[in-house]
Formats: structure tokens, C-alpha cells, sequence
């Protein structure tokens, strides 16, 4: 099962997210596997790539977010290189903003919050609280500043990136 997609910058590759407890990149044109990144230890929910492309970003049913080498201008390709661990409970969905100078990345899990993440340096910016469900979805803004998560229960919520809470409501019927 592919659980999660993410294209590379450049748009000639493609990240799976697998049940296999693997992450892969695929190079489209040719149709075939470039990397199998196999650590994490549970079901890989969801992946991003860095806005560089050179490294790519898994969340897994593990409670995880591992970030591995996606490109060959490393002998360490498709190796681990960073684990960013706080969640504690299954992360189910990554959402990234692509710029090169102030990346980030947002997370939701089964921890009902959404956390935010530097993916260069591995490092968590903030924790975003106040969900009373399991959060499975999460975006971040086209402008890098607000991040919204969805819940299992119909909340969504929505951010600043620097925490400040912006507004609520039940999508639900």
C-alpha cells in the first residue's frame, strides 16, 4: 500500500510512503526505484522532501520522523542522518514549506498535536496544541504562515507559525 506521496523539487522524482515500514524515491521518467529507505519500524504514513531535494523526510506509525539522504551527492544515500522524535505516538501526515532559507516542516499525529520542525538542522520549532482527537491532516500556508490540522473528530484549528492560535471550527456536517 502507498500511504503518501511527495515529489522532489525538480519534479522528476517521486516519495512513496509504504506499509512495508520503507520509504522510496522513483524516478519518473524511468519508472524505477532510486532508494529504499528502510528504518523506520512500524507502517511509513507519510514523506516530504527538503526544498533542496537532497534529503527526504518520513513519518511513520512509529511515532518518528526520520530524515535519510535522497540524493547521490552522498556516498550515504538512503541512510538515516537525523531521527526527530516528540510526538510519542503515531505521525500521520508531513506538510512542507519549500523555501530554501527558512524551511519547516508541520506534523499531526495520534498525540493530538501538530508540531513544527526545522529540517535542515532536525530540530522541532513547535508544538502546536488544543486538538481533543487524533490529528490526520495538516497543511501549511502557500506563504509559510499559518499551519491548520484537522482532527478525526471535524476540528480544525489553525496557527501562526510561532504558535499564536488564529481560529477554530467543526467541518462536520
Amino acid at each position: 500500500w502507498i500511504l503518501g506521496v511527495a515529489f522532489t523539487p525538480d519534479g522528476k522524482a517521486l516519495g512513496t510512503a509504504r506499509r512495508d515500514k520503507t520509504a522510496k524515491v522513483w524516478d519518473l521518467a524511468n519508472k524505477e526505484s532510486l532508494l529504499t529507505f528502510p528504518d523506520h519500524q512500524n507502517i511509513v504514513n507519510n514523506v516530504a522532501m527538503t526544498p533542496d531535494g537532497v534529503f527526504g523526510l518520513s513519518a511513520g506509525e512509529d511515532g518518528s520522523i526520520r530524515i535519510w539522504q535522497a540524493t547521490d551527492k552522498s556516498k550515504a544515500i538512503g541512510k538515516a542522518t537525523k531521527n526527530m522524535t516528540g510526538h510519542g505516538k503515531a505521525v500521520f501526515r508531513l506538510a512542507s514549506y519549500a523555501d530554501v532559507k527558512n524551511p519547516l516542516v508541520a506534523s499531526c499525529s495520534a498525540d493530538m498535536t501538530v508540531r513544527l520542525w526545522n529540517p535542515v538542522a532536525g530540530t522541532a520549532v513547535k508544538t502546536l496544541s488544543g486538538h481533543t482527537d487524533w490529528v490526520y491532516a495538516v497543511a501549511i500556508s502557500s506563504n509559510g504562515q499559518l499551519v491548520a490540522g484537522g482532527a478525526a473528530n471535524g476540528e480544525v484549528r489553525i496557527w501562526k507559525t510561532d504558535g499564536a492560535p488564529v481560529s477554530s471550527f467543526n467541518a462536520t456536517p
